[in-house]
């Protein structure tokens, strides 16, 4: 009898959450009695939030761990699998390969290997195969009422065999990787042809004028041709139409920049011909170059600018054309920079400073301001000139132009550092001393810190003070900049933000990891080399993984960790 009470209370205790749905938030966070329930009665671990994998039938689901395995648990705290898994695949929407799907089953692994189950927890395919995974093509890609994505394949890899599967896992297809190391090397002909049909082809007979052979055709029947006198070629312009000669073969060349137009050079100088042959420009120049809408000309050592009817829009006075596009030109001129409008010539920044940059918008056309430089000093202007700031900084750069620092070495520019619009912030030095602005360039933390370095994650930077008591090496601290408070001491020597809510953290020989609010949540231990450095990756909602080598520490929504190492 005391038996048969013991098994009926054991049955109650079992089945207490089948009866009621499990509570949680917006977020699929249980809340805490429901969790603490789940975690005491069926010896859980830790528990995911909760989602919707599934929207016909609608099923929404968590992962759990117990005795250090997966398994998947419904919002009635049914479990849709047992914990036998090392690993469950597919369930998280960003798996799918498209922007809101689900996969009807999921890839599962056991020590090595991978098996199938399906969104039910059925199994499809045992756990066998050394990897498995979903495929659509196209051909045969199914759509179940625009909220399901059916996989069109499941290819599952063993040894040297790729398996093809229907997603209820009847086998299509199998194919078996060959390997010949003995086969004979053929190597094809190296006369390479660009023909449709290289073997009608007949050899390319040259066009031949009483001037010279024909280089290039242009419209209007007429060609640029060249003539080798002595051991130099010489180019001119002809009428194919009437064999007349229009600008004669004496140039060492000629180019088209626009129809109508050519311009010339001999013995360095250069000058305009239209195609009657007609001498466009009176004097000869030192240089001539069609940019966007306008031609830059060279004449005694200076610079101007002409519009396309070679009309001048400048007079012959600048030293240099730097940086450019269609509504700005950045130009030197009397040893100082400035910025002319070259539809007109006009002036958009003073030529007062030692050196302006411009800084092109990333995803969108146009600039989106100028950095100038002057007594040693930078400031930012807009792109109508109008001044953004004193120019009173040693140093200032939009955060989105700089890399996260690394390990071994300072913060570098990447090759793409034009200006996105989603910047968060701008780094600047001033009485050499970091502090930051915001996007309206006003003070958004003071310039109290001897270094200031980006963080991945745009609410946090590190900063660095010079340390009396270390000589060799200064100390840093992770600054929270929407508080303008540190979140760990100035005790630290490198920080990098590498997912989620964490920070690792390097002092001395030594790497740990930290959350958002500084609580140290894996101890700092000693590392022989930055090989041992920790990766996270995100499992599920509410379920995380930081990675150290053999060790991996999985994190929960309740921000339960659980260690488990393959030590």
């Amino acid at each position: 009898m005391k038996k048969i009470f013991m098994l009926l209370v054991l049955l109650i205790t079992s089945n207490q959450f089948a009866q009621t749905k499990l509570t949680y938030d917006k977020n699929g966070i249980l809340n805490k009695v429901d969790y603490d329930k789940l975690i005491t009665t069926k010896k859980y671990q830790l528990i995911s939030a909760f989602d919707t994998v599934s929207m016909k039938p609608l099923l929404v689901y968590a992962i759990y761990l117990k005795n250090n395995k997966f398994g998947i648990l419904d919002n009635n705290a049914k479990e849709i699998t047992p914990a036998i898994y090392d690993g469950i695949e597919g369930l998280n929407i960003s798996y799918t390969t498209v922007m809101f799907g689900f996969h009807e089953n999921y890839p599962v692994k056991i020590g090595k290997k991978y098996g199938l189950i399906s969104n039910t927890g059925k199994q499809i395919l045992p756990v066998q195969y050394d990897y498995i995974h979903n495929e659509e093509k196209k051909s045969v890609k199914r759509f179940h009422k625009k909220e399901v994505v059916i996989d069109s394949v499941v290819v599952a890899n063993l040894g040297d065999e790729e398996l093809i599967f229907t997603p209820k896992g009847k086998l299509l297809k199998k194919n078996i990787e060959t390997e010949n190391n003995d086969a004979p090397v053929i190597e094809e002909s190296r006369d390479y042809s660009y023909s449709r049909d290289n073997y009608d082809e007949k050899p390319s007979v040259k066009e031949t004028t009483p001037y010279g052979n024909v280089y290039q055709k242009l419209d209007n029947n007429l060609a640029l041709v060249q003539n080798k006198v002595d051991k130099f070629y010489f180019q001119g312009l002809v009428d194919l139409s009437t064999n007349k000669l229009l600008i004669p073969v004496e140039f060492n060349y000629i180019t088209n920049p626009e129809k109508g137009k050519f311009i010339t050079v001999k013995d360095k100088k250069f000058n305009f011909y239209n195609e009657k042959g007609e001498l466009l420009l009176p004097e000869t120049y030192e240089n001539i170059d069609k940019f966007n809408k306008i031609y830059r000309l060279k004449k005694n050592g200076k610079l101007a600018i002409f519009d396309l009817d070679l009309k001048p829009l400048t007079d012959f006075i600048y030293d240099e054309f730097s940086s450019a596009s269609i509504d700005f030109m950045v130009a030197k001129k009397d040893k100082k920079f400035g910025v002319i409008a070259p539809k007109d010539g006009s002036e958009i920044i003073p030529f007062e400073y030692e050196n302006i940059e411009p800084y092109f918008n990333r995803y969108e056309t146009g600039i989106a301001f100028y950095k100038v430089k002057l007594n040693a000093k930078e400031g930012f202007y807009s792109k109508e000139g109008k001044a953004l700031t004193e120019i009173i900084y040693e140093s200032i750069v939009p955060e989105c132009t700089i890399e996260e620092p690394s390990l071994y070495g300072e913060m570098t520019m990447p090759i793409d550092h034009d200006y996105h619009n989603k910047n968060a912030y701008f780094i600047y030095k001033k009485d050499n001393k970091y502090g930051l602005l915001d996007n309206d360039f006003k003070n958004l933390i003071p310039n109290e810190y001897d270094y200031l370095q980006k963080s991945y994650h745009n609410d946090f930077v590190f900063v660095t003070r010079k340390n009396s008591e270390k000589k060799t090496n200064n100390v840093s601290a992770i600054l929270n900049i929407r508080t303008n408070k540190t979140i760990v001491d100035f005790n630290y020597n490198y920080f990098k933000y590498f997912g989620g809510n964490y920070f690792m953290i390097s002092q001395d020989n030594k790497l740990g990891v930290c959350n958002f609010d500084g609580e140290i949540i894996i101890p700092m231990s000693v590392v022989s080399n930055y090989d041992e450095r920790f990766y996270y990756n995100k499992i599920y909602k509410g379920l995380e993984i930081i990675d150290k080598r053999k060790d991996s520490y999985y994190i929960d929504s309740q921000k339960n960790m659980l260690l488990i190492s393959d030590k």
